[in-house]
């Protein structure tokens, strides 16, 4: 209702012009043409998005694309081959590469946001105007994407060297053909870039034919030359380890090249007429209608929700305000699915109801005072404008806050949008019915919310990493048995079919696995990662109250390395297509070691240069730097044996090999698992502490696993209750084949001669107990000179003089010790060792190791003081004793200080450099580069999957 004017009246005499048909019609013609254009002024606004021009900015962007990826390639390329330097030592080019990286990056994400604003522009015909076609530009962005993969993957190269003296050999006869490559290179994706931007629809130059025959030759002097160095004398097994970040800088580089020669190939394909675009959208859009993954779990619920808040509001609306559909109306307009937990999404609906509501009321209580209706006008839409434009652009923001401004636009529409205040009949200031009706709809839906299906951001989080981190599992598993597989060894002359044949052939991974494993790479992974920060913002926002604090800056950790383990594994998938496109083609050179070396005096004098002791200068700074030089120097180039003779048959190579696999294998996939029970809701009230425990019981777990079968045997048990006990010593553990058997029949549930994890977990938590009598300068005590006291608790003759102190481990599930326990801390008895029931007709001697008065309580038998110092629904604590105060701090009770994940990925580099001087001398079998190639990314990758994998465990249990 407009207010201007409202008390005068028409006049309606017969002489009066204004109220004749003519005038009448004449108006009548004026406000539909006025309403015709307004109707179109808000069509144009609300369909034409933001930005006006977008394709004149996207060939902007496209035109500047191929520098930087230049300055990217150029900064790599010339720090790599022509400085043979560490890059962890070279700080200002790890920032300058970061900030490349980071620029061109948020290019892609322009270029990207550009690519899907620009379809109205192409669809009033404005692409004929600018010479524009949105499929030849995405061709162009999808290339620019791709060769940013690359150059990650060359980062990880550079990052992993060591630059060992192998590399300056490799290197001084390299560097030519690398600079040859990187030019050609950066003309090609120049000349691609102008075409595209002139929405060329064809792609041929010569330069392609170019730059393949110098990829060729890089490869062939590449193969040849480390022919040459596997025949020099002082090279061995650990030098093959050393020249592996290499090899992946050879294949990120490769593939590099490769990418921008498949380029013309992939471009010439498609189809650019407007009739098959129409047509492949339609099918592809009625095709989405009907595949599940349209249709998450998330938006089912969000829909039921919205879907019954919104029928409560109608009755509310019919029952209660008269068939006013104002509730209703607010429900869906406030109504979105956020990603995130139910308290941050009532909260902002709170906040933005209250500042949507509070604010623009004052505003409009004092402006409905003003007696003019003109300034009234004026002033109101001021607000309203002001207020919306700010709320809107805390919703177009996108960051936690966004339901709180657009609930606040909503809310203030409806407060200044109703001029009821200016009406003379109203008796008050301010209505506040639209108001109560609005408020009131935003308040049923935060209750369905809250009661249908309320999800917690932090738990939603760690879901969230328990989804990632088990795909990343499963890939894993998947792509790397197919490239063991892949990269064996071939025979020479056909045989018989045989076991391992078999083997090999069921782990290779079919066309339609590899692009499963591609589509959840580039689509469901990148998800959930950006799923994953958005949680890590919300997390933050919610109340502790019982549960552990929140720690913004370790979640943040958590969600980088997980970015870098999807990096290292992308490089993983890619090698199946580069392995298999080079080995179809036929492409793929053999590598063989040669009679004479014809680099001998280059390699002789390198690793003689690598073994000079540092200049006295350098040793100075190394000292100031709190950095040790012979422990550097070391590292960097290892002593070599001379001469070049392999001290291992490549029979037992082969077995080595084999087994550092295996162990690789079952670890990673192990430390996966893990971290995805420690991120359940299990542990998710767990401390610290409690996570560190069940990461040291899951290690002296793998450990005593030697065969990695999922279970320890009697054999094997030892070494497990050797790390158990930290206090054994070098005399060993008396009587360790009575621990065993007695460990065996507490914790072996089927009695099948097997203890899995879950079996031992599962006897901790229902009271399983490890007691362990240390004494300075005696040995351990004989079972039979132990005594039970008068108050229960166990001495022995050499107890005179001293003390016994409890080191107590526990996790979550276990509770407190009770008080009136004789084995609670601070009291003088404790729980005494019972012999084994009469109906075991096996006989048990008692041990001062396992106490089993928890486990013999529950087949019939009466311990001593049975009702006072056991109670069956008590959890009971590990503990080791020593013979210090009790008034001393706890020890660890696990004699595990380290995670031995990468030390294993360490043993399966050297294991290969090995088993691969064994391949080049047998004659018998063809290897060739290619193999070797991708052995080294993938040991590499393995390697560095251990370490971020090493992380998240200290993350875990920080």
């Amino acid at each position: 209702m407009n207010p201007v004017f409202t008390t005068i009246l028409k006049d309606n005499s017969k002489g009066n012009s204004y109220y004749g048909t003519d005038n009448l019609l004449k108006q009548l013609a004026i406000y539909s043409a006025v309403g015709v254009v307004g109707t179109l002024i808000a069509l144009a606004v609300m369909i034409l998005p933001y930005p006006i021009f977008a394709m004149r900015k996207l060939q902007r962007h496209m035109a500047a694309s191929p520098h930087d990826i230049r300055d990217i390639l150029n900064l790599i390329v010339d720090s790599y081959c022509f400085r043979a330097k560490d890059i962890k030592k070279m700080d200002f080019f790890k920032l300058r590469l970061d900030r490349l990286l980071d620029n061109a990056h948020e290019r892609l994400t322009t270029m990207e946001s550009l690519l899907s604003d620009c379809w109205w522009e192409e669809l009033v015909g404005l692409g004929v105007c600018f010479h524009f076609n949105k499929t030849v530009a995405k061709q162009l962005v999808k290339l620019y994407a791709k060769l940013l993969a690359d150059l990650h993957a060359m980062k990880f190269a550079i990052e992993a060297e060591t630059c060992h003296w192998t590399h300056v050999v490799l290197l001084q006869k390299m560097q030519t053909r690398f600079y040859v490559l990187q030019v050609e290179a950066n003309d090609l994706l120049e000349d691609i870039s102008l075409k595209i931007v002139h929405s060329s629809r064809t792609m041929s130059s010569s330069k392609f034919a170019s730059l393949q025959q110098a990829l060729e030759r890089l490869m062939t002097k590449y193969t040849t030359l480390y022919g040459n160095l596997l025949s020099a004398d002082v090279h061995t097994a650990d030098d093959v380890g050393k020249t592996m970040p290499l090899n992946v800088f050879v294949y990120s580089f490769h593939v590099f090249v490769v990418s921008l020669l498949e380029f013309e190939d992939k471009f010439n394909r498609k189809n650019f007429s407007a009739r098959y675009r129409v047509k492949n959208f339609l099918k592809l859009a009625c095709r989405s209608l009907l595949q599940p993954v349209n249709y998450p779990r998330r938006l089912i619920i969000f829909a039921f929700r919205t879907t019954l808040a919104v029928i409560i509001g109608i009755c509310c609306a019919t029952f209660i305000f008269a068939f006013s559909s104002t509730a209703p109306t607010a429900i869906a307009m406030v109504a979105e699915d956020n990603i995130g937990g139910t308290y941050g999404n009532t909260v902002n609906r709170v906040g933005g109801l209250v500042a949507g509501t509070v604010v623009p009321s004052i505003f409009s209580f004092f402006v409905c005072k003003v007696a003019d209706d003109n300034v009234y006008n004026v002033l109101n839409n001021i607000v309203l404008f002001v207020w919306t434009v700010g709320s809107m652009y805390v919703w177009f923001c996108r960051r936690y806050m966004a339901l709180a401004g657009m609930t606040s636009a909503f809310m203030a529409a409806s407060v200044l949008l109703d001029h009821s205040c200016r009406n003379t009949s109203s008796s008050t200031t301010v209505s506040y019915s639209s108001l109560t009706q609005n408020a009131l709809g935003i308040l049923i839906l935060m209750v369905v919310e809250v009661v249908i299906h309320p999800r917690s951001s932090r738990g939603l989080l760690r879901s969230n990493i328990q989804q990632l981190l088990t795909k990343y599992c499963d890939v894993f598993h998947d792509v790397f048995r197919h490239h063991i597989a892949y990269s064996q060894p071939r025979a020479t002359s056909t045989g018989v079919l045989t076991e391992e044949d078999i083997e090999i052939t069921n782990a290779l991974l079919s066309r339609a696995e590899i692009k499963g494993l591609r589509d959840q790479l580039k689509n469901t992974l990148p998800e959930l990662l950006k799923t994953q920060a958005k949680l890590v913002n919300g997390s933050s926002m919610e109340p502790t109250l019982w549960k552990p604090p929140f720690s913004t800056a370790k979640y943040t950790t958590v969600l980088n390395v997980c970015r870098e383990i999807l990096d290292r594994i992308d490089v993983l998938v890619d090698l199946v297509d580069w392995h298999e496109h080079r080995r179809s083609s036929g492409k793929d050179k053999p590598l063989r070691r040669w009679q004479q070396s014809r680099i001998e005096d280059e390699c002789a004098a390198a690793y003689a240069a690598a073994q000079e002791p540092p200049s006295p200068t350098s040793a100075m700074v190394a000292e100031m730097a709190g950095e040790s030089t012979t422990e550097d120097n070391s590292a960097q180039s290892p002593p070599s044996p001379l001469p070049n003779v392999s001290t291992t048959s490549p029979a037992v190579a082969k077995i080595k090999w084999d087994q550092s696999l295996a162990v690789v294998e079952a670890g990673v996939e192990g430390a996966f698992d893990t971290l995805v029970t420690l991120f359940g809701e299990e542990f998710s009230g767990s401390t610290a502490e409690d996570h560190a425990i069940y990461l040291q019981m899951k290690e002296a777990f793998r450990i005593a696993d030697v065969h990695r079968r999922g279970v320890v045997d009697a054999s094997e048990l030892c070494l497990l209750l050797e790390k158990l006990m930290p206090y054994s010593g070098s005399q060993g553990i008396g009587g360790m084949e009575q621990y065993v058997d007695e460990f065996m029949q507490l914790v072996d549930k089927d009695h099948d001669g097997k203890i899995s994890f879950n079996e031992f977990m599962q006897a901790l938590n229902e009271g399983f107990r490890l007691e362990l009598e240390i004494y300075d300068d005696q040995p351990q005590v004989p079972v039979s000179d132990v005594i039970t006291g008068p108050n229960g608790s166990q001495l022995s003759h050499s107890r005179s003089g001293r003390l016994l102190r409890k080191s107590t481990l526990r996790r979550n599930s276990i509770q407190t010790d009770d008080p009136d326990d004789p084995s609670t801390p601070g009291k003088n008895k404790r729980g005494s060792t019972v012999s084994p029931p009469a109906s075991d007709s096996r006989h048990r001697a008692s041990s001062n190791f396992v106490d089993m008065s928890v486990f013999e309580s529950k087949h019939g038998s009466t311990p001593v003081n049975a009702t006072e110092t056991l109670k069956t629904n008590r959890r009971h604590r590990f503990r080791a004793m020593s013979s210090a105060s009790e008034s001393s701090a706890p020890e660890a009770l696990l004699n595990v200080e380290a995670f031995t994940l990468t030390e294993a990925a360490i043993a399966l580099k050297h294991a290969y450099g090995e088993c691969l001087l064994g391949y080049v001398d047998d004659h018998s079998k063809r290897i060739t580069m290619e193999d070797f190639i991708v052995m080294s990314c993938v040991i590499s990758a393995c390697e560095n999957i251990a370490e971020n994998l090493t992380r998240l465990n200290t993350l875990a249990a920080s």
